[in-house]
């Protein structure tokens, strides 16, 4: 069996990233910041293979937002 990895998926959700690179007119992955403790989770043989998703950077800054605000 061989593993093909999918550059639409989310390396972390495992969902489309929705992620338009190839695009002549760019993605939103071009100027969207992924935090490195993000990126950090990616597993290794999936690193720099594809972008994560929107929906998962945005659920680690709401996460991030709510530990801030506990402390």
């Amino acid at each position: 069996m061989t593993d093909k990895n999918d550059d639409s998926i989310c390396p972390l959700c495992q969902q489309n990233n929705r992620c338009d690179v190839k695009a002549g007119s760019g993605c939103w992955c071009m100027n969207t910041p992924v935090p490195e403790e993000l990126l950090a989770q990616i597993p290794a043989h999936l690193k720099g293979v594809s972008c994560v998703c929107n929906a998962c950077i945005g659920r680690y800054q709401r996460q991030q937002h709510l530990n801030a605000n506990v402390e």
